[in-house]
């Protein structure tokens, strides 16, 4: 009796979000939701890859299982955070991702082993001894931080693919709570509908709520788990909501008006600091060009007829 008498909230839910889906909100949740990929969607890409990206992470699977043995405890959980933050990219573990700055390091020193005395032949002649062990310093330090500049890059991304679907996910979660179902049933109804960085942080925490955890502390451990200052800020109000028995519908739709202006200031901040930005591109690259076929004609008849 329980089902059939949800079913129709259901499908009214379902029926005021696809007619909000066709308004404003249509194209940037779908945009975010093709920049980005579905749960599960990293192991079936490594299983149906190349035979050479197979055995790449055959070994990387097992070279990790060694790397882990080399680290404590506290390093692993630093790192299986950051990972985390980064949506576990292609389905990296803490191990692994050690195991992969470490092959870096090694792989960079040798590199710059080869190159760095031909460099340095190129412009001072015949390299001397301490070439080669800086080279092999300079390689180790260049190869042990790129995974975590590349990893850092892709924290970065998410965060803003979150960043700019959060007013939009926060509007179809307000229509379904209208329509009358509870804060989790909406947001799990949205997120099934809805795939993107933010649908799959905001099912991990419907999740750990169905395992038996407090919904006000699954929600403060994912602002910080994802670290996005506005996110942060919905989910506190959220939890404020739920202590104070504050209806969601008015937080949601006040909340939202806000993210959206924020939104609007963050764009016209951004086209305020265009002009500054474009300054050194138009005095390095675009005037040279312009003075040269300005005034390479002048000096050409300058030079064969001179005063």
């Amino acid at each position: 009796m329980a089902e059939t008498s949800d079913q129709p909230m259901y499908t009214r839910a379902d029926s005021l979000i696809a007619q909000h889906r066709t308004g404003g909100a249509k194209g940037r949740v779908r945009a975010s939701a093709n920049t980005s990929a579905r749960p599960g969607a990293t192991g079936a890409s490594r299983r149906s890859g190349s035979l050479l990206q197979r055995l790449s992470l055959q070994l990387i699977d097992s070279g990790g299982t060694s790397a882990g043995k080399l680290l404590s405890n506290v390093q692993i959980d630093a790192i299986r955070a950051r990972l985390m933050r980064g949506g576990f990219p292609y389905g990296l573990k803490a191990t692994q991702f050690a195991f992969v700055k470490w092959l870096a390091m090694v792989g960079a020193s040798f590199i710059f082993v080869l190159c760095g005395p031909l460099v340095y032949e190129i412009f001072f002649g015949r390299a001397p001894a301490w070439v080669y062990p800086l080279s092999m310093m300079l390689g180790a330090l260049y190869g042990f931080k790129a995974p975590d500049t590349w990893l850092n890059i892709r924290i970065r991304q998410r965060q803003l693919e979150i960043q700019l679907a959060l007013a939009d996910m926060i509007d179809l979660i307000t229509v379904a709570v209208e329509a009358g179902l509870g804060l989790g049933a909406a947001i799990m109804r949205v997120t099934e509908r809805f795939p993107n960085p933010l649908s799959e942080e905001l099912m991990r925490t419907m999740q750990e709520v169905h395992l038996g955890r407090s919904q006000a502390d699954a929600l403060r451990d994912m602002g910080r788990r994802i670290d996005v200052a506005d996110l942060t800020t919905f989910l506190t109000s959220l939890v404020q909501a739920e202590v104070l028995g504050l209806p969601i519908a008015n937080v949601l739709r006040v909340q939202s008006e806000r993210l959206r202006d924020k939104r609007s200031q963050r764009a016209r901040e951004q086209a305020q600091k265009a002009p500054i930005k474009m300054i050194f591109p138009l005095v390095f690259f675009i005037f040279p060009a312009l003075f040269i076929v300005i005034l390479g004609p002048a000096a050409i008849t300058i030079m064969k007829h001179p005063f």
